[in-house]
């Protein structure tokens, strides 16, 4: 196996995320990476999608669209290319139910990049296995029909755990016990309208909480995000459903010295500071995504992932297969990342497989 080394003082928590740019200033980067092998497949652009119980992450007023009870898994090996073990993983997992209260979803997410070798000041302290684990409980519910559409509203709390080295460690090292290990909670909100087969909007906020802290130190904000996201049906019948779906992520971080003080964007070999509404832009994240479904039983998909500043700029594919309740989901982002567009990498395939149960007739209550 693989051993990455890590030098605690240089930072523990670079080991959780992929994040770039002003979303540098915030911590619990864990809840930045998207889930869901449909929403994947289609760049991301899925908060005004919301078909399956990984709206709860995007957009979780649109679980009030979901019904019945439904089983959902993703598996990812996580960023293999980048970490160089076989033990890096992100999983997510769902249950959700419709009641006559509105769409409940209970969601579990796990991420860890396996085992790190400790070293500081020249010494070697063993390996620690650093995870994060976030509890999500979400619900999305009908407001009101009217003439341009049904309206949802919804939102979801959520605990995280982040664990990066044990106490034990940390002691032998002479550093603080309790920095190895922090716990915080977060909320999400979304307003979803849908005019089905049509088109359908999705507005909403992520990831707004107290911060983060580890020990004594100081503590990091959360990634607090906003959401939006349109998406058009222009085909749907029997035989044929075609969905076409737009995003912007915005992590809002920093924002009010984004849009005042501007930002520093290369383009090129020239370095530019950019402020306002153009620093909003460069630094948002861009998705779009198309799904063509054949008789609800297969799928293929295409989409765009756009985050200039981060170094994510590429296409994504994936499908499914469904028969009699039972979907199977892959996607593929590889391309996205930019440490996988270097010809001397050993480049992994970034495959999320998903798998999906529902039972129609099924009700929480």
């Amino acid at each position: 196996m693989w051993k990455k080394y890590l030098v605690v003082g240089l930072g523990l928590a670079l080991i959780v995320g992929e994040v770039k740019a002003d979303a540098n200033k915030a911590g619990a980067v864990v809840l930045t990476i998207y889930p869901g092998a449909k929403a994947i497949g289609m760049g991301g652009a899925f908060s005004a999608i919301g078909d399956d119980p990984s709206a709860l992450w995007y957009s979780p007023a649109a679980l009030g669209t979901l019904k019945g009870g439904i089983l959902y898994l993703v598996h990812t090996p996580w960023l293999r290319t980048l970490v160089s073990t076989n033990d890096s993983y992100f999983e997510f997992a769902s249950l959700t139910s419709s009641s006559r209260f509105g769409t409940f979803s209970l969601g579990l997410t796990y991420l860890t990049l396996g085992e790190v070798q400790v070293l500081y000041d020249g010494t070697d302290y063993g390996v620690t296995t650093p995870y994060d684990l976030v509890l999500t409980l979400g619900y999305g519910n009908r407001l009101f029909r009217s003439a341009l559409g049904d309206l949802y509203i919804g939102g979801a709390g959520k605990v995280l755990y982040s664990f990066l080295i044990p106490k034990a460690i940390l002691e032998r090292m002479g550093q603080d016990p309790n920095s190895g290990d922090a716990l915080t909670f977060a909320v999400d909100g979304s307003v979803y309208l849908r005019k089905w087969p049509g088109y359908s909007v999705s507005v909403g906020f992520m990831n707004v909480g107290p911060g983060i802290r580890f020990g004594d130190l100081p503590p990091d904000p959360l990634p607090y995000s906003i959401r939006l996201g349109f998406a058009v049906v222009p085909v749907y019948d029997t035989i044929n459903k075609l969905q076409i779906a737009f995003d912007v992520h915005k992590i809002a971080v920093g924002l009010r010295d984004e849009l005042t003080r501007g930002i520093e964007y290369q383009e090129g070999d020239s370095t530019y500071v950019v402020s306002g509404l153009r620093a909003f832009l460069i630094d948002a994240w861009m998705h779009v995504g198309i799904d063509y479904t054949f008789y609800n039983l297969v799928s293929f998909r295409v989409g765009y992932f756009y985050d200039k500043r981060g170094a994510r700029v590429g296409p994504t594919f994936g499908g499914a297969v469904s028969y009699k309740g039972f979907t199977i989901d892959i996607a593929d982002d590889t391309q996205i990342y930019e440490f996988n567009k270097h010809t001397d990498l050993d480049v992994k395939q970034n495959l999320r497989f998903g798998f999906r149960y529902t039972k129609s007739d099924f009700k929480l209550f």
